[in-house]
């Protein structure tokens, strides 16, 4: 439930609890308190697998980053500013913040259709320790937006505040892409940006079993972390169970047709 940020003066809350059996509900009481706890349960260890795997990861990019050209790689992404960016409309631009991917029940999703409708050209940024492809967008993404081009940055759900994984600027059809371990975008990417070449291969030698072991190791922990929320998912669908069969749906439609009437008369008398 959405808490109201402004009640009554802007937002209404539509209470749905007086269209199920309170009684119904009360006899299953045990059971519905007892699958919920479950579901919290699931949940709570779920986000403890995700954060580990976030801390292995970004462990990962601290080793890399150790041996990563920043100048190569701003450079490099100046070159390609230059080259897309010219001719924007001036001014600074704006910027909307989206998730790409996320981590469900299924295991790791991106929802590469996305892309593929606002983009005729995706560069592909080919980078397995996250150094690389983090500064590279970064640098992007503020070019694009000092050059006025709106953009679409979409971080990573398991760092929500740094790192960058995708970006898209719509009015140019143009968009760049991470391609890592979680996630291979079903795309044909205009060109590929290999990573490598902005990183010294032997500081990676150097920290190849721990880099390993991450890799594996983030692995599992997203692979637990999937087996948790397809239980709690599982558990929720009995808990449902107990709501739907308790539930007179011929009263929340009639809710819903007031709720639609009450509206209209809102627009017609105010507008949008």
């Amino acid at each position: 439930m959405i808490e109201p940020k402004y009640p009554g003066a802007f937002e209404q809350v539509v209470d749905l609890s007086s269209c199920w059996d309170e009684h119904a509900l009360f006899e299953s009481r045990e059971a519905i308190m007892a699958l919920a706890a479950k579901i919290s349960r699931c949940h709570e260890h779920c986000c403890r697998f995700l954060g580990a795997a976030g801390s292995l990861l970004s462990d990962t990019y601290r080793i890399a980053l150790e041996g990563t050209s920043v100048s190569k790689v701003v450079k490099a992404a100046r070159r390609i500013a230059l080259s897309e960016f010219k001719g924007g409309p001036g001014g600074q631009g704006r910027e909307s913040v989206r998730f790409l991917s996320c981590v469900t029940n299924k295991g790791p999703v991106l929802f590469d259709g996305t892309a593929k409708a606002l983009c005729d050209r995706i560069y592909l940024v080919d980078d397995v320790y996250g150094a690389a492809s983090r500064l590279f967008l970064s640098a992007l993404r503020s070019q694009a937006l000092e050059a006025g081009w709106d953009v679409i940055t979409c971080y990573c759900p398991l760092s929500p505040f740094e790192k960058i994984e995708h970006l898209f600027i719509p009015a140019l059809r143009l968009g760049f892409m991470t391609a890592n371990d979680n996630h291979l975008p079903d795309v044909e990417p205009y060109k590929i940006v290999r990573s490598r070449r902005f990183t010294d291969a032997e500081q990676i030698r150097a920290h190849r079993k721990r880099i390993t072991f991450n890799r594996k190791a983030s692995a599992q922990m997203l692979e637990q972390a999937a087996r948790l929320l397809a239980e709690a998912k599982a558990l929720h669908d009995q808990l449902e169970g107990y709501y739907t069969g308790a539930m007179d749906f011929a009263a929340v439609d009639a809710v819903g047709e007031r709720t639609l009437q009450k509206y209209e008369h809102i627009f017609q008398s105010y507008g949008l």
